[in-house]
């Protein structure tokens, strides 16, 4: 596993970049990430580059034996964007404008925003796409991070012809997501608002199907504005692209499958104590394109650091990058010190010196042992997680039961757990945990019925394809139920209370060709996940 670091060239003096570098060198780092919020630093004025700062930072890393990673900068607009065109700013829940001065005030559905974004990405490409001391490039930063849904006149042209395009007819919406129900019938695509939340004097929410819309719509805007940077820097360059997503328990509101399915690497950002997450989101990025994956930031002020890394490495991390390696002396972001390598005085804090140690060690000694594969296999379905927490008479914190009760209940630090986002990946597990999937996908119940055929073992929850994929409820059993567990029963909706409130953990279990499907109750605590999933792998 190689080591790199945030570094802000922008921010810190030339004069210092020699000595940062060469204590990066003496600590075993061997490349920067720069670049990410330096928008108005390359283009301070529209259409008037400056790139004399990030050429010499470049050569003087490259002079001390550091590559690049280098980022693009459209994360944070600079400030002639945002005056000259307004529709750039994002709108809040409260209908208040977020104003310039934070990060991700950025409309994804504006058209300004994307045409000038896509172009300070291509003077980038044409620039260094080539340059051999720039190993890879990230895309933007943590997308979907500040602002998650953007609830603007601009965002809400782009809805309405996210749905026409999705529907084709107004009929069709109206009859799928039965919205008779209290007369909301449209007569046309431009009728229908965003699910703003609802000031009344009893609690009241938008249409549950209107909410998960948006939230796929939120979703694919913030997956579509990464691969047109994507195919951009295609063009200019052979390196690695990838960008770094964030972790779920700050929202798992863009999907992860679609994000990187245009990248050539997973990246990630983590900042956890919790030896379990951070597995978690290890096994995760390797799983997703099965390959290794890069940490894009991770924070060093951890007083497990070392053992930590260990971890990652036995996981699969290729590069992994450490946030950050001076402390900012001003900004948003300058009571973060404890996650720095340097004070601001230029000194090494504690991180530098663990860094620095671990770093030795690596070098002198044999790699540790590669987790084995458990042969384990968690499912998760984003627009699940979003359905349950839209829900307000049945609201559930899907990433932390997935993650705290079913991932946390079968981790190992010496086996890796595979973290599946998409139907095609259920065949490469031989226990199959599937917590929470409310929601009914064919292709996946395809894939579930010939996983079990074909010997292996299903534990899901006893909420299993209860809705269809626009969040309304289905009125006859599923095919996975009447093949895989002989159920004819037209009361199936009917018996949804009585499963949760069994006392008994298994609430159904039948062997189907050459292997099983076992239903258990929503709330399967951790402990009866761990013994489900060995006996699953023991079978």
């Amino acid at each position: 596993m190689k080591l790199a670091t945030a570094y802000y060239p922008d921010y810190h003096p030339q004069a210092e970049w020699s000595r940062d570098f060469r204590l990066m060198r003496e600590a075993g780092i061997e490349c920067i990430r720069i670049a990410e919020f330096a928008w108005a630093k390359m283009e301070p004025e529209e259409g008037v580059y400056d790139w004399e700062w990030l050429d010499d930072s470049i050569r003087a890393a490259e002079a001390h034996g550091l590559s690049v990673i280098l980022c693009t900068p459209t994360a944070t607009p600079p400030i002639w964007l945002t005056e000259r065109y307004p529709d750039v700013l994002p709108v809040g829940k409260n209908g208040r404008t977020i104003v310039h001065g934070a990060r991700q005030q950025r409309c994804y559905s504006s058209d300004h925003y994307k045409h000038y974004s896509l172009r300070i990405v291509e003077e980038m490409g044409k620039r260094y796409g080539a340059d051999p001391a720039v190993i890879g490039w990230q895309i933007d930063n943590e997308f979907g991070g500040e602002t998650k849904y953007d609830y603007g006149d601009v965002s809400k042209k782009g809805f309405q012809a996210y749905l026409e395009a999705e529907f084709g007819d107004i009929n069709a919406l109206n009859e799928r997501w039965g919205t008779a129900f209290w007369s909301q019938t449209y007569r046309r695509f431009d009728q229908i608002q965003l699910p703003a939340p609802i000031d009344c004097d009893v609690m009241m929410w938008p249409h549950p199907s209107l909410e998960l819309a948006f939230r796929r719509f939120s979703s694919k805007v913030m997956t579509d504005f990464h691969r047109s940077q994507v195919e951009t820097l295609r063009r200019y360059t052979k390196a690695p692209i990838t960008t770094n997503a964030f972790m779920f328990n700050w929202g798992d509101n863009v999907d992860w499958a679609k994000l990187f399915d245009c990248s050539d690497v997973v990246g990630i950002d983590i900042y956890s104590s919790d030896e379990a997450e951070i597995a978690f989101y290890a096994d995760a990025c390797r799983s997703l394109l099965n390959r290794p994956f890069w940490v894009m930031e991770y924070g060093t002020g951890s007083a497990a650091l070392p053992a930590e890394m260990d971890l990652m490495r036995s996981r699969g991390c290729e590069w992994f990058s450490l946030f950050k390696f001076r402390v900012f002396p001003w900004g948003q972001e300058q009571e973060t010190a404890k996650g720095a390598m340097l004070a601001v005085t230029g000194d090494p804090l504690p991180g530098y010196g663990a860094v620095k140690r671990w770093a030795d060690v690596r070098d002198v000694s044999p790699p540790p042992p590669r987790a084995q594969d458990s042969g384990i296999g968690v499912y998760y379905d984003f627009e699940c997680a979003w359905t349950y927490e839209i829900s307000k008479a049945d609201p559930v914190d899907y990433f932390k039961y997935v993650h705290r009760t079913v991932y946390a209940g079968v981790y190992s630090k010496t086996s890796t757990v595979s973290v599946l986002f998409e139907p095609a990946a259920v065949s490469g597990v031989r226990t199959l945990l599937l917590p929470l999937q409310i929601l009914h996908d064919d292709a996946l119940e395809e894939a579930l019925i010939a996983f079990v055929q074909g010997g292996g073992h299903l534990v899901a929850t006893s909420d299993l394809f209860r809705r269809n994929r626009d969040n309304v409820y289905l009125s006859r059993v599923p095919a996975i139920f009447r093949e895989v567990l002989g159920w004819q029963d037209s009361r199936f909706m009917d018996d949804v209370p009585e499963l949760m409130a069994s006392p008994i953990p298994v609430l159904a279990e039948r062997a189907y060709g050459r292997g099983r499907m076992t239903i258990v109750r929503r709330d399967l605590d951790l402990e009866g996940w761990a013994s489900l999933a060995k006996a699953g792998v023991q079978a």
